[in-house]
């Protein structure tokens, strides 16, 4: 037999085992990566979850963001300190300083200001941040001296003073806005009169009784304690604090040209918290975290020091000005508005319960018959009208003005009294038919109609920029400003004096011109300008400029300033 040899192939032989054991490791490696793959995920997901609790910003100003940890860091900040008000007055009230209706009154204030928080934390924020901003550009610096010395004051219990005081307001007469000089030198030597008495050994609480015009005469003139940053005028409070006890400082006449004479009873010196440091640390706040705070509160004090310096001690540009103002509503719908005088007739003569009286009640019926027996009268003689009123209104605080309300729109007054007053074709001195509305009944005067203030004010406008118009009698006739008597007359303006939309207006009329109508939120305004100086500022004008220059700067920088975000929303802790 022939055999014929098969070809041989050369053949690769493996283990079983061996492929087996690759598929698992590619299948180990593919399950690592995919584990890999999730654990990464969840990283970023926790590493987002953690940036938006934490650094997510909650407002930006000027392009620097306000996290939340600033903002909960601030939050702790702020209760700390209205937990520390609290203890304060708990204290006063345990010294017997504070009477228990005086603290409940500061307790609830407290308790309001807590109920706004976050939403104001994130507000002073907003303000620290800009502040800060504006403090580099104006080269204004705080340093850490200063706020130790801050943490030092804040952890001091200022020294407090009973304090009294005897007022002597001078008479003003009828129709005016000030008292003459004469008037002022009669208050003022009738408190000099009651100074040498007392001096001479009456006792206070019967000259305050007897001499003072101020409401605390009742309780001998007694004002309670008070620290020197009390809610009394400065110059007052300065002389009480360097006084001493039981030993009255000259007279002292104030912004508002009252005089008074001031006491101090009795002295409670100012005391250091040693533990106020490790207080600010267990309630939660960080020390960082509250020196933060301190140095923004320094900051805006000596921003605010650097700005009202140079508005009040530099010699700027000034101008001489007079305003006509109309109170209104820009933006709103145009509608007349109508000035009444009324006699009321209430049920019970109680206007403010009338509406809770029983539409069948006989005092309803009561004041119905007086109001038509008035009306009766008054057609025989409508010149008795504000004698009446005077005599028998039951509106009290119109009666003693003869009756005169001031001008109302429609719908600002009693739907009754509004379809009445309204009605077309009255004429001015119209004695309208009794009218009841929810406080009684009302024997009506018609006085007067007038259109809208805006289209008020662009007729003014018009006759006051007309060939020798008398801007000073346009402002008497028709302003509703408290200047409007003396033509109104604003005195000299200067940069930071006034809200920026009216320095604006203001600086940019030539002189010798009147402005153009700037409108605001209180209502219209129309200018003139009489002339120019650079000067310093002296008398109430500086006054105004110590109270508001840095307020009217800082506002004009932060509405020119660019503010995303800065409302707290539910989610935001």
């Amino acid at each position: 037999m022939t055999f014929r040899a098969k070809p041989v192939v050369k053949r690769d032989h493996r283990p079983s085992w061996e492929s087996e054991g690759r598929r698992n490791l590619y299948l180990n490696l593919a399950f690592g990566a995919i584990v890999l793959l999730a654990i990464l995920i969840l990283l970023a997901a926790v590493g987002a979850g953690y940036y938006g609790d934490h650094f997510a910003a909650v407002a930006t100003v000027n392009g620097q963001a306000i996290s939340k940890d600033d903002l909960r860091d601030r939050v702790a900040v702020d209760g700390f300190r209205f937990d520390r008000q609290e203890s304060f007055v708990q204290d006063q009230v345990s010294t017997g300083r504070l009477t228990q209706a005086q603290a409940d009154s500061q307790r609830q204030s407290i308790a309001s200001a807590r109920q706004q928080m976050p939403q104001s934390s994130l507000d002073r924020l907003i303000d620290a941040t800009l502040q800060a901003q504006l403090a580099a550009e104006e080269s204004v610096t705080v340093t850490e001296q200063q706020v130790d010395e801050r943490m030092v004051a804040e952890a001091t219990r200022p020294e407090q003073r009973h304090i009294w005081a005897i007022a002597v307001q001078p008479e003003i007469s009828p129709g005016a806005t000030a008292p003459t000089d004469a008037q002022s030198s009669t208050a003022r030597a009738k408190a000099g009169q009651a100074l040498a008495e007392l001096r001479a050994g009456k006792k206070w609480e019967d000259v305050a009784k007897t001499v003072s015009t101020d409401s605390s005469s009742t309780q001998g003139g007694d004002l309670g304690w008070t620290t020197k940053e009390g809610p009394y005028e400065a110059v007052f409070l300065d002389a009480l604090f360097a006084a001493t006890v039981d030993a009255p400082p000259d007279v002292i006449k104030g912004a508002d040209g009252i005089f008074r004479i001031g006491r101090v009873s009795e002295i409670a010196a100012a005391s250091t918290d040693p533990d106020y440091e490790q207080q600010i640390s267990d309630s939660g706040v960080t020390l960082a975290s509250y020196r933060k705070a301190v140095r923004a509160d320094l900051l805006r004090t000596a921003l605010s020091d650097k700005i009202t310096t140079a508005a009040t001690e530099t010699a700027t540009v000034q101008r001489r000005v007079s305003q006509i103002f109309l109170q209104g509503s820009p933006g709103a719908t145009p509608v007349d508005e109508v000035k009444s005088s009324h006699i009321l007739f209430s049920p019970n003569d109680d206007p403010s319960n009338a509406s809770q009286v029983p539409a069948d009640d006989p005092a309803w019926k009561k004041a119905e018959d007086e109001a038509n027996a008035a009306y009766a009268e008054l057609q025989k003689d409508p010149s008795k009208f504000a004698e009446m009123a005077t005599a028998l209104s039951d509106d009290t605080g119109s009666g003693a003005d003869g009756g005169a309300l001031p001008w109302f729109k429609e719908a600002d007054v009693d739907p009754a009294y509004g379809t009445a007053i309204f009605a077309p074709g009255l004429q001015p001195g119209e004695i309208l038919k009794p009218v009841k509305s929810s406080f009684g009944w009302h024997v009506i005067r018609f006085d007067e109609r007038r259109p809208d203030a805006g289209l008020r004010m662009l007729e003014l406008h018009d006759k006051a920029t007309a060939p020798g118009a008398d801007f000073a009698a346009l402002a008497k006739a028709n302003s509703d400003s408290a200047d409007a008597a003396g033509g109104g007359s604003l005195g000299w303006v200067a940069r930071d004096q006034l809200a920026k939309d009216l320095e604006d207006a203001i600086f940019a009329t030539p002189v010798g011109s009147v402005s153009e109508i700037t409108s605001t939120q209180a209502g219209y305004y129309l200018f003139k300008v009489e002339e120019e100086q650079t000067r310093k500022p002296d008398g109430d004008q500086l006054t105004v400029l110590e109270r508001s220059a840095f307020s009217n700067w800082y506002a004009a920088k932060k509405a020119a300033a660019t503010i995303e975000g800065g409302t707290v929303s539910s989610a935001t802790p």
